[in-house]
């Protein structure tokens, strides 16, 4: 109340008026301010980084591969840098990039690192483009067929054939991570050719 009396006779008095005004004006501008701030950061949600994956140490797989309706399955298990599969009946090793058998040193006609889980992170990462599906949990990524060839380092017949023209459809379920993969290399063989992929316990298999 001594406050408001005061200023009711600084601004009776010519000399103090209106430097009086001048203040008021300042500590109402001071005010509005304050609860403009203050409203705007109650109505801003506090941002939380979007939780990206962890890197991939372990997990379960099944290749399968349809050439020209003959099936070709290999399952195994990725554990760090031990990989334990089944393939034509057979159960193999591989570890520090050599497969065993019965703890014998040999070669196989199939390279069963071509569709590991980080190969595949790195065919979506340098796709050309992707189609999302409604529920996002299915993309359909695309890549010319000679990029294909050279992220996978593996030969391929484009001195002989147009591989400018063809693509490659790669498509993606998932939750979290990469679940479930088709790979159609239907239109580069000439006939049906399908690679169907399937990855469970990722990051859920002991390492003791």
């Amino acid at each position: 109340m001594n406050f408001i009396k005061k200023v009711r006779e600084w601004l009776r008095d010519p000399k103090k008026k209106a430097l009086t005004k001048l203040s008021l004006y300042a500590i109402f501008f001071v005010f509005v301010f304050i609860f403009i701030s203050i409203g705007d950061n109650s109505s801003t949600p506090n941002y939380v980084p979007e939780e990206t994956n962890k890197e991939v140490m372990n997990y379960e797989y099944i290749y399968k591969i349809n050439n020209n309706e003959i099936i070709n399955q290999i399952t195994g298990t990725v554990n760090n840098n031990e990989d334990i599969f089944n393939y034509n009946g057979l159960n193999y090793v591989k570890k520090e990039g050599l497969v065993y058998l019965n703890n014998t040193q040999v070669t196989l006609d199939f390279d069963v690192d071509r569709y590991k889980y980080k190969n595949i992170e790195l065919l979506i990462e340098n796709s050309d483009s992707k189609t999302t599906y409604t529920d996002s949990s299915k993309i359909v990524y695309n890549m010319n067929i000679v990029k294909y060839f050279t992220l996978l380092n593996e030969i391929n017949n484009c001195s002989i054939i147009d591989c400018t023209i063809i693509n490659v459809p790669i498509t993606v379920e998932k939750d979290n991570y990469i679940s479930h993969v088709l790979i159609d290399l239907s239109n580069y063989y000439g006939y049906k050719y399908i690679v169907e992929i399937n990855y469970n316990n990722i990051n859920k298999i002991s390492t003791n």
